[in-house]
């Protein structure tokens, strides 16, 4: 299966440091875990298989942001050697966990995905 709410590309943007070893495939399987999370919150996908809500990233952004955090911060937890420090290494972590939290609390509220349903 394809991944829908961003791409590897954007995911190594998010952040300098994701492992070289990492490949597009692996960051892509991050990315896949955070999409079910994602539906998971919503109660429901907007990975073309509802015909209620379809992904557009013009107008989902704050799904594309969700997937993007959580793909980074699951690519970073894989390895931590890119980083100067481990306070380099939790500042980032945080700050993605921090980000990603917010947006799954968004998208968990029926009004958010209501919303995004009639973009």
């Amino acid at each position: 299966m394809a991944v829908t709410y961003t791409t590897a590309a954007i995911v190594k943007k998010r952040t300098n440091f994701i492992s070289a070893s990492l490949t597009d495939g692996d960051i892509e399987e991050n990315i896949m875990q955070a999409e079910s999370i994602i539906d998971s919150a919503m109660l429901k996908t907007a990975r073309g298989i509802d015909p209620d809500i379809t992904f557009d990233s013009s107008k989902h952004g704050i799904i594309r942001s969700c997937a993007t955090d959580l793909g980074a911060y699951f690519s970073i937890a894989f390895d931590f050697a890119e980083f100067r420090s481990m306070e380099d290494v939790e500042a980032t972590i945080n700050l993605l966990w921090n980000s990603a939290q917010v947006a799954l609390t968004l998208l968990a509220d029926v009004r958010t995905v209501n919303h995004l349903e009639g973009l």
